[in-house]
């Protein structure tokens, strides 16, 4: 479970080349992402290892510099997503911290850009409306998988994807990211994967 800002489990085991390349092997060529994500990753990886950490994520890459509202495919998200993690496991505290670490700098770029000052309208009526709406904000930053939430109380729920290429980590720093945006400081989330690309997350605050 996070709480805060802060894991208490123990590595996922989702930090190997294996898993990497059998992700990857499942990709196609119509899986992509929007270029908000790789400028999130190599935003943190830039903040905490410099340049040098950016160019050697890049070396492997087709592209140098990302468009934030184009897609691109997701196997090169995946490919940067590793590398920049493995790079930051050792500052972060693993794997799964530094995937947790990258991820939770999406909902708050995502809140900032002009789509996203859209759903912030929704943040007017609480927390719930805007989490909510976050299938369409998967709609719009991928496309591939599907997203559903489901509410078990007044402030807590399951964030369930389906074919869904990114961790679950991805989506468990994603949502810190986005409680902490909203000014939520005792959120919590746990994940797990229930399928080969399938993910499971709750969440709960108050």
């Amino acid at each position: 479970m996070i709480d805060g800002q802060t894991a208490t489990s123990a590595e996922s085991g989702l930090g190997t080349e294996l898993e990497l390349q059998r992700r990857l092997a499942l990709a196609t060529p119509v899986d992509t992402v929007r270029g908000m994500s790789f400028h999130t990753t190599l935003d943190v990886l830039r903040a905490d290892l410099g340049e040098d950490a950016v160019a050697r994520c890049l070396e492997s890459l087709s592209d140098k510099s990302y468009k934030s509202f184009f897609t691109y495919p997701v196997s090169e998200y995946l490919r940067l997503q590793y590398t920049a993690a493995w790079l930051l496991s050792e500052k972060q505290g693993g794997f799964d911290n530094a995937v947790r670490r990258m991820a939770s700098g999406i909902a708050p770029g995502f809140l900032g850009s002009v789509v996203g000052k859209a759903f912030m309208l929704l943040a007017k009526e609480g927390p719930k409306q805007l989490l909510n709406n976050i299938p369409v904000a998967y709609r719009a930053a991928s496309s591939f998988g599907e997203a559903t939430v489901h509410w078990t109380g007044p402030r807590s729920g399951v964030l369930t994807t389906k074919r869904d290429f990114l961790l679950y980590l991805n989506h468990e720093g994603g949502l810190m990211g986005l409680f902490r945006t909203l000014g939520i400081h005792d959120g919590r989330v746990s994940g797990r994967q229930i399928g080969p690309l399938d993910n499971e997350v709750t969440f709960s605050w108050g």
